[in-house]
């Protein structure tokens, strides 16, 4: 089964015998079987009728509409007779405290050997740079050489915390003084790096709020950031792994001179980033998020697999195809 991702303005979608037909300006640009289809994720202006929505619903093709800058879901249809099934495996599996841990451990080892990698790529630079991150580095390590044997989630938070404390203590000593970074601080963030950070995340998170919606999970029940109120827990939990790749990116962007100091002014306690700086970083992070999109479908993808496995179900919960249609040709590919 196929996801279908609309991502272009001023398409109009019409129901074509078993097909779901794109025009641009009255000229046909392709075709997507109906049948194929387990989902929709439109995420611009595009016309279509009440048929077309009639006739996903009849294949049980399930529609998401994204809006707003945050793209949060404001209508889903799911394809009940996929979703449901996922979603009731999806919540007894989160009561279970052992598969709890066993996916947190996972997500909070990869996490933990991105970090080693991203400080060891920064060392690799010069052999004081490597002399002055060393004792960083070791707590890191014998943080990841524990995450096996954590015995429940709360020991393996106080682990992943202690590490990630020692992490940006590193990265204070690598970037510029003028940044002023000291370690890791939010709400608000109250300098330039922590509010690359803070947006970076941000953004990220809600990129896997709608991979979650389009693979069929509900993104509010995660497994090792528990239950919250108007949180996507398990946005956060999938996000772990991804942090220090982000990382690793908005180092490079200081470095490369992308974002400048001059780009931030404080606001009170708060760092505020400027609208030059935020034209540049915008720019700058869809271009990197084309690499990380295919590692949050994966991710979620790798999830659902887990959850099958666990229950020993396979009927709903193999891997589905994403199709993109972004540009005309792109479009014109689905024929």
């Amino acid at each position: 089964m196929t996801t279908l991702f609309i991502d272009r303005k001023g398409l109009m979608l019409r129901v074509d015998g078993a097909a779901l037909a794109f025009y641009d300006e009255d000229v046909r640009m392709g075709t997507v079987p109906l049948r194929v289809l387990e989902r929709v994720c439109i995420r611009g202006d595009l016309q279509l009728s009440a048929s077309v929505l009639g006739k996903l619903g009849e294949q049980g093709a399930g529609v998401v509409v994204l809006s707003g800058r945050k793209r949060a879901p404001v209508l889903l249809m799911p394809s009940l007779r996929v979703d449901a099934r996922r979603r009731l495996v999806q919540f007894a599996l989160a009561a279970q405290s052992d598969f709890c841990l066993l996916m947190a451990r996972d997500w909070v080892a990869e996490k933990l050997r991105g970090q080693l990698a991203c400080l060891d790529k920064l060392s690799a630079k010069n052999e004081t740079v490597r002399r002055r991150l060393q004792a960083d580095v070791e707590v890191v390590v014998r943080a990841a050489a524990q995450v096996e044997d954590v015995p429940d989630g709360a020991v393996l938070r106080g682990l992943e915390g202690v590490a990630a404390a020692h992490y940006f203590a590193a990265l204070a000593k690598v970037l510029p003084d003028s940044l002023g970074f000291r370690g890791r601080n939010r709400r608000p963030p109250r300098d330039a790096f922590n509010v690359v950070l803070s947006l970076g995340y941000t953004l990220l998170h809600f990129e896997l709020v709608r991979q979650i919606y389009l693979t069929g999970l509900d993104p509010f029940v995660g497994f090792y950031h528990e239950p919250a109120h108007g949180r996507e827990s398990l946005a956060s939990d999938l996000l772990e792994p991804l942090r220090p790749l982000y990382d690793e990116w908005a180092v490079d962007l200081f470095a490369e001179g992308v974002m400048r100091p001059e780009d931030f002014s404080m606001r009170g306690e708060a760092c505020m980033m400027g609208k030059a700086g935020r034209l540049r970083f915008y720019a700058a992070f869809e271009s990197a998020a084309k690499g990380w999109r295919p590692l949050m479908y994966r991710a979620c993808m790798d999830l659902l697999a887990a959850l099958g496995a666990a229950r020993g179900e396979t009927e709903g919960f193999e891997p589905s195809e994403m199709l993109l249609l972004e540009r005309q040709d792109a479009v014109a590919d689905c024929v």
